[in-house]
């Protein structure tokens, strides 16, 4: 038995004492059980390996102490009880299951045209990182929100025809981007859905909600209170969200409430989108595995 086979075993009888993966993630003090879900994956898919690290000893000692094991205890083998599997068995109690995170929600995906060639790469699960070569200075700080604030790690490369102007970039970015969240997202099992988010920037507030429903619609309400920001036209804010709206399948109400800055009318829009993704693309632990539609999925 290599090294990972074994923590890969001891972690399962973790997961079964805890009733599921969700519940030892949440002993564990994590937010969502995501982290543990790649731990298990990682694990199986290295089972054979003899080089394979396994469970690192920091997380190791984690999950030990809030499972009540001893220090040691996933690294070593364990004598079982078959009189206590055979009364479990005996009563009919099935093994917990442990459902799998739904689709990879760590994607890269590139569209290229005549106008435009763009790679994307995203994390839903990330930490709020991004690098943007996009060639538009003040997109690249708006997107930069979303990644910040929907703790999604975002890359974008983007080749565009800026010698014309702006327009087919911008654009194309947000159908890219749009593209690339519905990769992500897979069948939808498990995620919240819904996210809405009020975010101030000082005279400034905006408001806005989403639904992964599988239905695309933008409801648009900016007056902005000029029409560039620096060398931005603010029309292509428009194009943008229309792009990821269509190409992820999503409903988005946007809604500046108040505002006289344009940059700050810019600025409270993005966070929002960004705080309100994150809500609506987090895994539930009460939902997991489950389709958050009475019809039964969000893909069709």
């Amino acid at each position: 038995m290599t090294k990972t086979q074994l923590h890969l075993n001891n972690f399962l009888t973790l997961v079964r004492e805890a009733g599921s993966l969700p519940k030892l993630a949440k002993l564990c003090g994590y937010r969502t059980p995501v982290s543990l879900y790649k731990l298990k994956q990682r694990l199986e898919e290295q089972a054979e390996d003899p080089d394979a690290r396994g469970i690192r000893p920091s997380l190791m000692a984690k999950l030990e102490k809030h499972a009540g094991k001893p220090k040691g205890w996933l690294g070593k083998q364990h004598r079982e009880h078959p009189e206590k599997e055979t009364a479990a068995q005996t009563a009919g109690i099935p093994a917990p299951e442990i459902p799998a995170p739904s689709g990879c929600r760590t994607v890269t995906h590139s569209r290229h045209t005549c106008e435009t060639q763009i790679t994307v790469s995203i994390n839903l699960d990330g930490s709020g990182k991004s690098r943007l070569d996009t060639g538009v200075p003040f997109l690249e700080h708006m997107i930069d929100q979303i990644a910040r604030h929907g703790m999604i790690d975002i890359d974008i490369d983007c080749k565009g025809d800026l010698h014309i102007d702006d327009h087919h970039t911008v654009e194309d970015i947000g159908i890219t981007l749009g593209q690339a969240l519905k990769q992500a997202l897979g069948d939808k099992k498990g995620i919240r859905r819904y996210g809405h988010s009020y975010v101030p920037l000082d005279e400034a507030l905006s408001r806005v909600v989403i639904d992964l429903s599988g239905r695309p619609g933008l409801v648009y309400n900016i007056e902005f209170t000029r029409a560039l920001i620096g060398k931005f036209d603010v029309d292509l804010f428009e194009e943008f969200f229309h792009g990821i709206v269509n190409h992820s399948m999503m409903t988005l109400h946007i809604d500046n409430l108040s505002g006289k800055n344009a940059h700050h009318q810019a600025e409270t829009v993005f966070k929002a989108f960004g705080r309100a993704l994150r809500m609506a693309v987090e895994h539930d632990p009460r939902m997991a595995g489950q389709t958050p539609s009475t019809k039964g999925t969000l893909t069709a």
